[in-house]
């Protein structure tokens, strides 16, 4: 599989990730939030941004994703309805994943999911804030993307940076 394939393979896995870029009710902060994903696939890394084509890696840090190895780093500015929601925020793919057994309390969030789409798998989200300014959680999704086996675990940890989302939309 070339650089690119993979990429997509790890974006879309990373995607699934984003799924779980929390908002449980009355915790964290509107603003801007900078998200480390570390996914590890069946023990391979994410392709080395470097490698891809020069227009890929403009693409990508225009919308404010960087990656190094396995690491993915992304900026999202959280909403105050995200923050009064009671769950995760409507994501880019939510028509494509449900989520079920969704259990919130206290500062934590899980629930398992299930996505029909270019991926194609069921999964498990867990997440916990540990004070408004952080959280940290973990994902593992088994299926195919694209036709290709799947079987990822990624943990995130998310840090309030500022009030302002400083032209954030996502």
């Amino acid at each position: 599989m070339n650089v690119s394939n993979r990429l997509l393979l790890v974006a879309g896995g990373a995607a699934a990730a984003l799924i779980a870029i929390p908002a449980i009710a009355s915790h964290g902060k509107a603003g801007l939030w900078n998200v480390t994903i570390t996914t590890n696939m069946g023990g391979s890394a994410m392709p080395d941004m470097s490698k891809l084509p020069p227009e890929a890696q403009a693409a990508m840090r225009a919308h404010g994703v960087t990656m190094n190895g396995n690491t993915m780093s992304v900026q999202h500015c959280m909403t105050q309805a995200e923050v009064d929601s009671n769950g995760p925020p409507p994501m880019h793919n939510q028509k494509e994943c449900t989520m079920s057994n969704m259990k919130a309390g206290g500062q934590s969030f899980s629930a398992d999911m299930t996505c029909h789409g270019q991926m194609n798998g069921t999964g498990h989200v867990e997440f916990t804030y540990d004070s408004a300014d952080h959280y940290t959680g973990k994902t593992t999704m088994v299926g195919t993307m694209q036709g290709h086996p799947v079987n990822t675990s990624t943990t995130f940890e998310g840090r309030w940076t500022s009030a302002d989302c400083k032209g954030v939309t996502h």
